[in-house]
Protein backbone atom coordinates (compact mmCIF):
# COMPACT_ATOMS: atom_id res chain seq x y z
CA UNK A 1 0.00 0.00 0.00
CA UNK A 2 1.77 3.45 -1.04
CA UNK A 3 1.84 5.78 1.40
CA UNK A 4 -0.28 9.11 1.35
CA UNK A 5 1.27 12.09 0.34
CA UNK A 6 2.03 14.33 3.08
CA UNK A 7 -0.20 17.02 1.57
CA UNK A 8 -3.10 15.09 1.81
CA UNK A 9 -3.16 14.38 5.20
CA UNK A 10 -6.33 15.51 7.60
CA UNK A 11 -5.02 18.22 10.44
CA UNK A 12 -6.62 18.51 13.76
CA UNK A 13 -7.42 22.34 15.08
CA UNK A 14 -4.61 21.01 17.51
CA UNK A 15 -2.41 20.47 14.55
CA UNK A 16 -3.01 23.91 12.81
CA UNK A 17 -2.52 25.85 15.97
CA UNK A 18 0.53 23.85 16.22
CA UNK A 19 1.98 25.07 12.61
CA UNK A 20 0.52 28.11 12.61
CA UNK A 21 1.23 28.59 16.25
CA UNK A 22 -1.83 30.71 17.34
CA UNK A 23 -4.17 29.75 19.82
CA UNK A 24 -7.07 27.46 19.40
CA UNK A 25 -9.12 29.95 20.40
CA UNK A 26 -7.90 32.48 17.88
CA UNK A 27 -8.93 29.81 15.15
CA UNK A 28 -12.10 29.27 16.61
CA UNK A 29 -12.75 32.94 16.79
CA UNK A 30 -11.61 33.87 13.10
CA UNK A 31 -13.88 30.67 11.68
CA UNK A 32 -16.80 32.03 13.16
CA UNK A 33 -16.10 35.43 11.74
CA UNK A 34 -15.34 33.91 8.43
CA UNK A 35 -12.02 34.90 8.18
CA UNK A 36 -10.36 31.58 8.66
CA UNK A 37 -9.24 28.47 6.23
CA UNK A 38 -12.71 26.27 5.65
CA UNK A 39 -12.83 23.34 7.28
CA UNK A 40 -13.89 19.54 7.00
CA UNK A 41 -16.43 18.53 9.67
CA UNK A 42 -16.09 14.80 10.49
CA UNK A 43 -18.71 14.12 13.38
CA UNK A 44 -17.86 16.26 15.96
CA UNK A 45 -14.50 16.83 14.89
CA UNK A 46 -12.95 20.00 12.10
CA UNK A 47 -10.30 18.75 10.11
CA UNK A 48 -7.98 20.45 7.46
CA UNK A 49 -6.30 19.06 4.25
CA UNK A 50 -2.78 20.34 4.85
CA UNK A 51 -2.60 21.34 0.88
CA UNK A 52 -5.59 23.30 1.31
CA UNK A 53 -4.18 25.14 4.32
CA UNK A 54 -1.18 25.82 2.83
CA UNK A 55 -2.67 27.57 -0.23
CA UNK A 56 -4.99 29.68 2.37
CA UNK A 57 -2.06 30.45 4.18
CA UNK A 58 -0.19 32.04 0.98
CA UNK A 59 -3.26 34.36 0.14
CA UNK A 60 -2.62 35.96 3.67
CA UNK A 61 0.84 37.65 2.37
CA UNK A 62 1.67 40.83 3.14
CA UNK A 63 2.05 43.10 -0.14
CA UNK A 64 4.42 44.95 1.40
Amino acid sequence: MAQPDHNDRLLSIDDVSTLLQIPVATIYKQRSMGQFCPAYKIGRHLRWKHAELLEWIETKRDAV
